[in-house]
């Protein structure tokens, strides 16, 4: 008889500093499905569930798909609708006798009245499964609490940031997932939280104190017994208690793999000044983009809008950084991706090639800045859908929404009617800009954009400027979490 495998995801980064709400509608547009509609969508592809069914496929398991659903990062959940969505990850046990779970989370949600819903879902689930194997995938940003972490029997966590490897992550998770069924592997986990929440600005695993940490991470997965370590960051922008830097291991001795985790915690603490990073400001950023284009590297030079940034809780509509680069008004220079949907119908309504005023950003809220006033030509119009070929992409369908090409004097601005980062260089080529042929590009975007845009930079400058994922921490005002840097 086939094994009856739960499997279901649900994924948010909250930023509880972020002007954006999050309704069950913020889910519905970014991705949800129910029961098979996940695996109708997810089947052939380099997605989280889609590396769960290749191997269910090998395996011959009998999957109960449940929900998966993601919402763009924003404020926690409201009440209502997360208890919905947590009734329908839990609905097909209410009836159904399952021999394992794969569950899909990021690690980084909150939800109105519910602190730390992965602890509240991971502890419902093993409620009612009861002592099967139970093995999760977690985000690289995620924040952890010790009692999530003993509710189950494998954790992995993405090995890159930018995070390129969620497919090889699932595979690997459900690839332990059978040898535990077809070798009786009963493996445990260990969990370790310096008490540290550095902001994820130097949080790349290329470069910088992360590499440390994997380093070691991989010394220690090639000891026998040992079946995976991974180094969670956290997210600074969830205000609790237990946010911040944690490691996980997954071996079959729990002293083991408590000394491993033990181990990296202490490092990650001993470099926690190495996280930090100051940023040029607004002015300073343009004038080092200006002497960089003096030279005959003709690659461009990328301004990046870190606090701005959409896949961090950034509205993705601040104007201040926009309005200095309008201003200087560069040859072969183009911003995106500014949320902006009235400005897209307004595009709409005035048409391809002419001219109208436009009143651009800070719909969202103007504490970070007023709009910027701007006489602009519509130079295009587009449905927004298009298949990326970014390392994050892989192919995949994007969608940002009825979207427009604004040109304003020797700058191109692209608007959208969804709130995306700007993380695919195909973004700028759907619209009509090749961006490999501009001299000066701006992106609304943390780190994830460095997957697509950074092997045909010049350089990168990020950009200290308001918004509500700035990487000073000490901009926020925090209630629940006290330590490391906020105690400098």
């Amino acid at each position: 008889m086939s094994k009856r495998i739960l499997v279901g995801m649900i994924s948010h980064e909250t930023n509880c500093f972020s002007p954006i709400p999050t309704p069950l509608a913020a889910w519905q547009e970014r991705s949800f499905f129910l029961g098979d509609d996940i695996l109708q969508r997810h089947r052939g592809r380099t997605s989280n569930m889609g590396a769960f069914m290749e191997i269910a496929e090998r395996e011959g398991w009998e999957l109960i798909p449940s929900i998966a659903a993601s919402a763009t990062p924003s404020l926690p959940t409201d009440t209502e609708t997360y208890a919905y969505l947590k009734s329908m990850l839990l609905a097909p046990l209410q009836d159904t006798k399952v021999d394992a779970v794969l569950l899909g989370m990021h690690g980084g949600m909150m939800a109105e009245g519910v602190e730390d819903p992965e602890l509240d879902i991971v502890t419902s689930v093993r409620a009612l499964v009861g002592d099967v194997p139970f093995v999760v995938t977690l985000d690289l940003h995620s924040n952890l609490q010790k009692e999530m972490v003993e509710q189950c029997d494998a954790i992995f966590g993405f090995d890159t940031n930018p995070h390129i490897d969620s497919y090889e992550r699932a595979l690997e998770a459900a690839e332990l997932l059978a040898r535990m069924f077809n070798e009786n592997l009963a493996p445990v986990t260990a969990f370790a939280h310096p008490p540290m929440m550095p902001p994820t600005i130097n949080m790349r695993t290329e470069e910088g104190p992360m590499v440390k940490l994997f380093d070691e991470a991989r010394r220690y997965e090639a000891q026998p017994g040992v079946l995976n370590v991974s180094v969670f960051g956290g997210f600074p922008f969830v205000d609790a208690a237990y946010s911040g830097t944690s490691i996980v291991t997954t071996a079959l001795d729990r002293e083991t793999a408590q000394k491993i985790s033990d181990e990296i915690a202490q490092l990650a603490w001993s470099i926690r000044a190495e996280f930090l990073k100051e940023l040029p400001d607004i002015e300073t950023a343009l004038v080092q983009a200006e002497q960089l284009l003096l030279s005959d590297d003709k690659r461009p030079v990328i301004l990046a809008d870190v606090a701005d940034n959409a896949g961090g809780g950034g509205s993705a509509d601040t104007p201040e950084l926009l309005r200095a680069f309008i201003a200087r008004n560069i040859p072969q220079s183009a911003a995106a991706l500014l949320w902006d949907p009235a400005a897209v119908r307004q595009a709409m309504q005035v048409g391809v090639g002419n001219v109208a005023h436009f009143s651009l950003g800070a719909h969202s809220t103007q504490a970070y800045g007023t709009p910027v006033e701007v006489e602009a030509r519509v130079a295009a119009i587009t449905d927004g859908s298009f298949p990326a070929y970014g390392p994050m992409a892989r192919g995949s369908v994007v969608n940002i929404g009825l979207a427009a090409r604004l040109v304003i004097g020797n700058v191109s601005v692209l608007i959208s009617s969804r709130r995306l980062a700007c993380n695919e260089a195909d973004i700028f080529r759907h619209l009509g800009i090749e961006p490999t042929q501009q001299r000066l590009l701006m992106v609304k975007s943390r780190g994830h954009f460095r997957a697509s845009f950074q092997p045909l930079a010049r350089e990168i400058i990020e950009v200290d400027a308001p918004g509500a994922a700035n990487p000073n921490l000490k901009r926020y005002p925090y209630q629940q979490y006290h330590a490391w840097p906020l105690d400098l």
